[in-house]
């Protein structure tokens, strides 16, 4: 009797087990129906997997019409004229912060990998207005940065340095297609005596027509773009990094001749702004990203106030010596770089750590916390993410054992 009684009991939550659990590739998820207005069927099967409910793709192409399209490793939501399908899309990346993106060169046949071509760049903007970026002036930046100034969810401030004809001749005329501001930190003696060796640079008429039209100007120093020896060895520094050492006198610099000679060629630099250009007010970008403490002191003494560096990462009020992401690479790819964006910098792809997978809408990859789990060939979303992406409403009821979907709400 006590056999029987004990098999009953198997039989009896393998029964339960086949109605409360799915199996998906191995681990135990808890399930409910999905129901809509008008549908109450069983066939879609919400799971509950970690602390999070999800839904099949094509459980969400029913509800609301959606268009639903998929390959092996992608999946792409979309609208259609369906008044139940009318998801707003408009992606958040970040807010009180900026992106700083740095190039060089742009030129139409580049010869450097470090250049990028105009193609390159267009196809950038295009894929950063689709995906909800808003393009500030460096204005808008400093206001941010020392004011307290607001800059709308998403901002990026697109930087170029060095002072190339070329940004006259080939940036500025998709600036101006685009209506965007631009700020290029020029090598102010390059500016001054055009026979300096190196690729054609910028004029200061040049650079006053496109200043009326936008454009911004600021301090790459004046002379310092350059590596000088450190040790009596030979070594070779960025000039800002470190006191040089003075052959003819076998020593290195002192600091107080280091920080002498750097006051006087940022000095000069923003002098000579002020006069050919009237700015008002201060910026440099380090030549090679290169600085040390006492350069950011002269910089203060001097009323520089924001400063920028070439190492990767996101702005947020507190970094004034900004953050720049690399985007003058021919092999920076645009999906890659939007990528890096989302994850404010980091070479970690974003959402990827619990898939391989992405989701895109309407053609334009999601790179926000909209992490899919495919199982068994079928596509599941997150309701939660779902609702903080889309705003779609559903509720969990888990007496009836059911998720519920409210279309059109």
């Amino acid at each position: 009797m006590r056999k029987k009684r004990t098999v009953g009991v198997i039989l009896l939550i393998a029964l339960l087990s086949s109605t409360l659990f799915l199996n998906t590739d191995g681990v135990q998820a808890l399930s409910h129906r999905i129901v809509w207005d008008g549908y109450n069927g069983s066939e879609e099967q919400a799971l509950l997997m970690g602390n999070e409910w999800y839904v099949p793709a094509d459980a969400l192409k029913k509800a609301f019409g959606i268009q639903v399209r998929t390959t092996d490793k992608q999946l792409d939501l979309a609208p259609t004229n369906n008044l139940d399908s009318q998801w707003v899309y408009t992606p958040v990346h970040y807010r009180d912060e900026v992106v700083t993106l740095m190039y060089h060169n742009v030129q139409k046949n580049p010869d450097n990998v470090t250049f990028i071509s105009p193609n390159q760049l267009e196809e950038q903007i295009q894929a950063l207005l689709h995906n909800n970026y808003h393009f500030i002036s460096m204005d808008q930046y400093i206001n941010f940065m020392l004011h307290g100034g607001a800059v709308p969810p998403n901002a990026v401030l697109m930087t170029f340095d060095d002072g190339y004809e070329s940004f006259y001749t080939e940036v500025y005329p998709i600036m101006q297609k685009y209506h965007i501001p631009a700020t290029n930190f020029v090598i102010v003696s390059t500016i001054d005596n055009r026979k300096s060796a190196g690729r054609p640079k910028l004029t200061w008429e040049q650079m006053r027509e496109m200043k009326r039209n936008g454009m911004s100007f600021f301090s790459h120093t004046y002379n310092s773009h350059v590596y000088t020896v450190v040790n009596e060895q030979g070594s070779l520094r960025p000039m800002l990094s470190k006191p040089e050492y003075l052959k003819k006198l076998h020593r290195k610099e002192t600091r107080t001749e280091f920080t002498a000679k750097v006051k006087k060629d940022l000095k000069r630099a923003e002098d000579r702004l002020k006069q050919m250009l009237g700015n008002t007010y201060s910026v440099v970008a380090f030549p090679y990203g290169a600085y040390n403490k006492d350069v950011l002191e002269v910089c203060k003494q001097l009323g520089i106030h924001v400063t920028f560096t070439v190492k990767p990462g996101i702005n947020q009020r507190t970094t004034t010596n900004g953050f720049r992401i690399n985007a003058g690479n021919q092999k920076i790819r645009t999906s890659e770089l939007l990528e890096r964006m989302g994850n404010k910098g980091k070479n970690v792809q974003l959402g990827r750590a619990k898939t391989s997978y992405t989701v895109s809408w309407d053609q334009a990859p999601i790179y926000s916390e909209l992490t899919p789990v495919k199982k068994k060939d079928i596509w599941y979303l997150s309701l939660h993410q779902l609702h903080q992406l889309f705003g779609i409403k559903y509720e969990i009821d888990d007496v009836q054992q059911i998720v519920r979907l409210f279309p059109g709400k």
